[in-house]
């Protein structure tokens, strides 16, 4: 559903781009709007790689959308309770994005809108040493496995930020922005699993999963930095 209602605001915004360019076009008075266009570039952010695709009405109105995607793993090892632990995380993140500009100056703008937020950070990890309990020891696999999943509680995510844009070459058919931003994400949602001795961890019953969320419902916003180079295409 998420992604229906989404599709739905971006053909709605299309139709709407394609009617005022129209008008635009129209207007002998637009005749000196070189910045006008279809352009098409690659971006570089914080919340991943990806590319754009924008349409400039004038100095002052941009509508554009996009995908970014980043992932990374890294090991996590560490020792709790006199217990080695071999662990993974592994972070995704990056989306949809569909924003519209708003240039107050002539390179300095605002920019808004919203994203499908695929932020996804996973924690993995398996006991690798034996316990000892007294004169009991208990293998480590019985020790057993972790797992933590964070995820956003929006699905659809509101963004707003600032940014700097200017454009190079001959007929400046080149344009570069730069812009920072922040997602708001909503609290976080945390999913355990767990097996072995660390089963409990996951049981509804303990709490967990409540005690973490709320340790974390402070993190809501997720700040992002973005490069942006596009070329007009027509």
């Amino acid at each position: 559903m998420r992604i229906v209602n989404f599709f739905s605001l971006l053909v709605f915004l299309l139709a709407v781009t394609v009617n005022v360019a129209a008008q635009e076009n129209d207007n002998p008075q637009n005749s000196n709007l070189v910045y006008k266009g279809f352009y098409l570039g690659a971006q570089a952010s914080t919340n991943g790689w990806g590319f754009d695709a924008r349409y400039i009405f004038n100095k002052t109105f941009t509508v554009k959308m996009g995908f970014e995607r980043l992932y990374y793993s890294t090991s996590l090892d560490f020792t709790e309770g006199d217990i080695d632990y071999e662990a993974s995380l592994n972070y995704k993140t990056g989306g949809m994005f569909l924003l519209v500009d708003f240039n107050y100056t002539k390179n300095l703008y605002i920019s808004a809108g919203a994203a499908i937020n695929s932020l996804n950070p996973e924690i993995k990890g398996v006991a690798v040493s034996d316990m000892q309990y007294g004169d009991i020891t208990i293998p480590a696999s019985m020790v057993g496995d972790f797992t933590f999943t964070l995820t956003p509680s929006m699905d659809i995510s509101p963004y707003v930020g600032l940014g700097f844009r200017s454009f190079m070459g001959a007929k400046e058919r080149v344009t570069f922005s730069f812009e920072t931003g922040m997602y708001y994400l909503g609290a976080p949602n945390i999913e355990i699993e767990a097996t072995g001795l660390l089963a409990p961890t996951a049981d509804p019953a303990h709490g967990q999963k409540e005690l973490m969320e709320r340790q974390l419902s402070q993190y809501k916003f997720y700040p992002v930095i973005k490069i942006n180079l596009a070329v007009r295409l027509f």
